[in-house]
């Protein structure tokens, strides 16, 4: 089985979001790939970290990915403008891979079209879409369901790193 782990970015990332799950999985011998709509190309987080996407979802072999992370911020809202992106997200899902999204990243979920029947949990203002593409959602800081890890807020990344990792394990 492969190691690779999709992170994926676009402009205005949550910094934190990203840089989290990106180092856990480094310390955990996952190799993070930084994915984006167009690669390579520099992309600037919300508080102004610069990261280089070196992958665009073409460059990839689905078979080559075990999980897509996706951080909030304002890029799931730019993401799921992608269908490259969107097609990766249900790809992988759909070929038995794992998908983690926090905050506002279940928007590309949603897009995916993946949540029908799984418990989900995101950022307050996006729970209504999340139930309208068939989730149930709730309000915890990290639900796992059917490979599909979500949270809420950068508060709850100490769990979504945590779960993430337990269920790549």
């Amino acid at each position: 089985m492969t190691d690779q782990i999709a992170i994926l970015v676009e402009h205005d990332f949550h910094d934190l979001e990203f840089w989290y799950p990106y180092y856990r999985l480094l310390e955990a011998d996952y190799r993070p790939l930084v994915v984006a709509p167009v690669a390579p190309r520099a992309y600037t987080g919300k508080y102004g970290t610069h990261i280089e996407a070196t992958y665009s979802p073409s460059s990839l072999s689905r078979e080559e990915v075990m999980a897509v992370v996706i951080p909030g911020g304002m890029a799931p809202d730019k993401l799921r403008l992608s269908p490259d992106i969107v097609s990766l997200v249900k790809d992988v899902y759909q070929g038995g891979g794992l998908i983690a999204a926090i905050c506002h990243a279940g928007s590309l979920l949603v897009s995916a079209g993946i949540l029908k029947g799984k418990r989900v949990t995101s950022y307050p203002s996006i729970r209504d879409d999340m139930i309208l593409a068939g989730g149930h959602w709730v309000d915890e800081a990290v639900v796992v369901s059917q490979r599909i890890i979500t949270s809420r807020r950068p508060a709850d990344l100490p769990y979504f790193a945590k779960a993430i990792l337990k269920e790549l394990a």
